[in-house]
């Protein structure tokens, strides 16, 4: 077994990872980071399939505020100038051959949306708007409050079901709070009325991205490379965790060369919380946590299409809604600047509980069969571990690691939930490490664990 000696031992290289490492080496700190995979990035990474460089999943520089492009713009031209691009955020859901915009933009349902459909859609709304259910503790009770009976039904829940793999009453309701709008009623019963003659509504894009030229992993390679000094361990992982002789913390990695024990002042673990509790032998916790968390992987297939269809052209992202379809959504990479891909390169998304492995060859046929018709080529896969989890089910077990790690003794952090930049802007992420590695250095605990961030910031 080998043995090294750093200062500061940061647990993924991730956002929040590679913040966290890169303001102690600022600090002057020796800093060792210990990623899982092959590369940086996290959930925010990079993946080269069939020699296309494609970003798997929905983590996207959100650059909705001031402070949000002065962020990404800092960021990058302290990375050597990288080049940003503005790209329009189109997302919508495609149900039927027809494609709603999402969040929904009201005009354009009233353009493509039946008027009985309509017309139920906004009696539902305004009948829970009058008479809400009284206990709204589950996405989606808060869903029915406010979209009402007939579309929570036909659009929320059946989402929530193929992403999350539970039921959407067992999804906390802040969940939803802090990731859905709220329609406003004006607006559905406008679009309930019979369309005029000659109506016509452009969609409007509602949220900016500032999108490095080459993808997001362009942007974490450089942003590794920038830590200089730091010494990165990938393919490994934490296996134990306890007290050095010193009083230090002593750290048990594996890896493809074997077991290393590193020795450290801190260690600043953006892993799963489950994980940290594991390797300092709180196995009941773990489980626990790992339990009500429900973790879930991200699989996604990319394809090429013979032929785009001209109404997914503009759109980054549909979610599919048609019955039988198993994919969640899927991304459209020709629609996002800086990644150079061709028209018709499209990734189909799954999730699946973590740990398994299928082949989903036979669901993508499926699915293209259904919502697609036309010839393709599936050209491989990619799978993003842990990308969805039912974080707001953990705060209390949150709570408890929390006092766990302050008897453990100092040196010891946890970033808690908010380590997963799926669940938070990626900015937020950012400052979530820079937060982490300006802590005390007798500082222990779990770090924003009693907080939720908003997906998406206003101004």
């Amino acid at each position: 077994m080998s043995a090294r000696t750093t200062d500061v031992l940061v647990i993924g290289a991730g956002p929040t990872g590679l913040a966290a490492a890169a303001g102690c080496v600022r600090a002057g700190l020796g800093v060792t980071i210990v990623e899982r995979a092959a590369t940086v990035g996290g959930l925010a990474r990079s993946a080269e399939i069939a020699g296309f460089e494609v970003d798997p999943g929905g983590h996207r520089l959100l650059a909705t505020t001031v402070r949000q492009r002065r962020a990404w713009s800092e960021l990058a031209d302290d990375l050597g100038r990288l080049p940003l691009h503005t790209v329009g955020r189109r997302s919508g859901i495609l149900r039927r051959g027809r494609v709603l915009a999402y969040p929904v933009e009201w005009p354009q349902f009233a353009q493509v949306t039946p008027w009985g459909t309509r017309l139920r859609a906004a009696a539902s709304m305004v009948r829970r708007r009058v008479r809400p259910l009284p206990d709204e503790d589950s996405l989606s009770a808060w869903v029915t409050n406010r979209y009402g009976d007939y579309l929570t039904r036909t659009l929320m829940d059946f989402h929530a079901r193929k992403v999350f793999g539970v039921e959407p009453t067992d999804i906390p309701a802040a969940w939803a709070a802090q990731r859905i709008a709220v329609p406003p009623v004006r607006e559905v019963l406008k679009a309930a009325l019979p369309r005029l003659p000659h109506c016509h509504h452009d969609s409007t894009e509602a949220d900016q991205f500032l999108y490095p030229d080459g993808g997001l992993g362009r942007l974490w390679s450089r942003f590794a490379e920038s830590l200089g000094g730091a010494h990165l361990l990938f393919d490994s992982r934490p296996t134990a965790i306890g007290r050095a002789d010193s009083g230090e913390l002593s750290v048990t990695v594996g890896g493809p060369g074997g077991s290393t024990t590193i020795t450290a002042r801190r260690v600043i673990s953006t892993a799963p919380p489950e994980d940290l509790a594991s390797c300092i032998g709180l196995t009941s916790l773990a489980a626990r946590l790992a339990r009500h968390a429900i973790r879930r992987d991200l699989i996604v297939a990319l394809v090429r299409l013979s032929s785009l269809p001209r109404m997914w052209a503009n759109y980054q992202w549909l979610y599919t809604h048609d019955v039988g379809v198993r994919a969640n959504r899927f991304q459209n990479y020709s629609a996002w600047r800086g990644l150079a891909c061709p028209p018709g390169l499209i990734g189909l998304e799954y999730t699946i509980p973590s740990g398994q492995t299928p082949d989903y060859t036979d669901e993508v046929h499926r699915d293209l069969s259904i919502i697609y018709g036309g010839e393709y080529e599936l050209l491989g896969f990619d799978i993003l571990p842990n990308a969805y989890a039912n974080f707001e089910a953990t705060r209390d077990l949150l709570d408890e690691l929390d006092a766990d790690l302050a008897r453990f003794g100092p040196g010891l952090i946890s970033t808690g939930r908010q380590g997963a930049g799926v669940y938070i802007n990626l900015d937020q992420a950012l400052r979530l490490g820079r937060r982490a590695a300006s802590l005390p250095a007798d500082y222990a605990g779990v770090l924003g664990g009693g907080e939720y961030s908003s997906y998406q910031e206003r101004r």
